[in-house]
């Protein structure tokens, strides 16, 4: 059994990664969740046998699964004592990703629709009611996991779950065009749409999860920020590259000066602060940044991308300077410098993406 739950996070990290459906349907995974550790961890027959008769004692039901999950997340608060807490919240968070990439097939169809001036009324209501209640649930999830089991999320179910949120306000293959993933003529169909988002508190929000996902890649063990989690970043850096682009651009189109007034407070995409973060986003104008991983020795960096605090850090308003605090982030995670082949493509993507926006003026 935990086979086949490894190979279904396997299969939702390359759907996630390749923007592809998975293969594996959640409908269809019925298997009850893994059981506790001390199940599987016992040395002997005869302490595995004292650990089921303890935790099955009085049970007459199985244990919940992934369906179940999505029906009542408390089932884990319910169920603690039989379950792998660790490996169901990893399982769920896996799993919510069909539920997302099922919102956003739906939403590709019916988006210029929703986009045109000539519509009498709102044709989405459905998809909206659908996305307000997956952005819900994933929320309660959070609150409850914060309350319950502070210490069970990890760095990388972190960094897992706000993937997930930042994939409900932006829609990464909306990114990926605008980056001129399929030429010229597709990217500048999508800009309209792009613009419409960075302008919406839709984007705020997006850039408030990216800036979540930088603060968990900070926080992986030397060594472990490669592969799925890797490629998480480099869509965190095209949600950011993206809103900073498009950002500058329409700026420079009203004839206003490329960056914000340095009165304005700063918010820190990347700090703990949910709430000051919020507030402060969801009133007046505001200087998104985000900070790289702290440095032993701190340089003498000068303009938005200079040492504070003995780390780099950028307005998200600089393209060029925020990929570069980007891919700090991620060469860090390497201590002695060798950094693995698919990490090294992604540092050169996202440098690609800085020095293509300071090319065209827009860095």
């Amino acid at each position: 059994m935990p086979l086949i739950f490894h190979l279904y996070l396997r299969d939702a990290q390359t759907s996630m990664t390749s923007m592809n459906n998975p293969h594996m349907s959640y409908a269809e995974l019925t298997l009850p969740l893994p059981e506790a550790r001390e199940l599987w961890f016992a040395k002997t027959a005869q302490e595995w046998k004292l650990h089921y008769l303890e935790v099955h004692q009085g049970q007459e039901q199985r244990a919940p699964s992934l369906g179940d999950l999505f029906r009542d997340i408390n089932l884990i608060a319910t169920q603690q004592h039989r379950l792998d807490v660790q490996y169901a919240v990893s399982i769920y968070l896996h799993g919510f990703w069909a539920l997302i990439r099922e919102y956003r097939q739906m939403h590709a169809i019916y988006r210029w629709q929703s986009f045109s001036l000539t519509t009498a009324s709102d044709p989405n209501a459905l998809l909206q009611s659908r996305h307000d209640g997956l952005v819900k649930m994933l929320e309660h999830f959070q609150a409850t996991t914060a309350q319950q089991w502070p210490q069970t999320l990890s760095a990388q179910e972190n960094v897992v779950l706000d993937l997930l949120l930042m994939n409900l306000h932006v829609s990464l293959e909306d990114l990926q065009l605008f980056s001129g993933k399929e030429g010229d003529d597709q990217a500048r169909r999508i800009y309209p749409a792009l613009q419409r988002w960075a302008q919406s508190i839709e984007a705020h929000r997006a850039l408030w999860h990216a800036g979540q996902v930088l603060r968990w890649a900070k926080e992986f063990p030397p060594g472990h920020l490669k592969d799925f989690y890797a490629v998480a970043v480099h869509h965190t850096a095209l949600t950011i590259w993206t809103w900073g682009v498009v950002t500058r651009a329409l700026r420079r189109n009203a004839g206003l000066q490329p960056g914000f007034n340095n009165n304005e407070p700063v918010v820190y995409l990347d700090g703990p602060d949910l709430y000051q973060a919020a507030q402060s986003m969801g009133f007046g104008t505001v200087r998104l940044a985000i900070r790289g991983p702290v440095r032993k020795s701190t340089g003498s960096g000068s303009g938005n991308a200079g040492g504070i605090g003995g780390a780099a850090e950028s307005l998200v308003e600089e393209p060029r300077s925020s990929m570069g605090v980007v891919e700090e982030i991620l060469r860090a995670n390497s201590p002695d410098g060798h950094v693995a082949p698919i990490v090294d493509n992604l540092c050169q993507l996202i440098r690609q993406l800085g020095n293509a926006a300071w090319a065209v003026g827009l860095g």
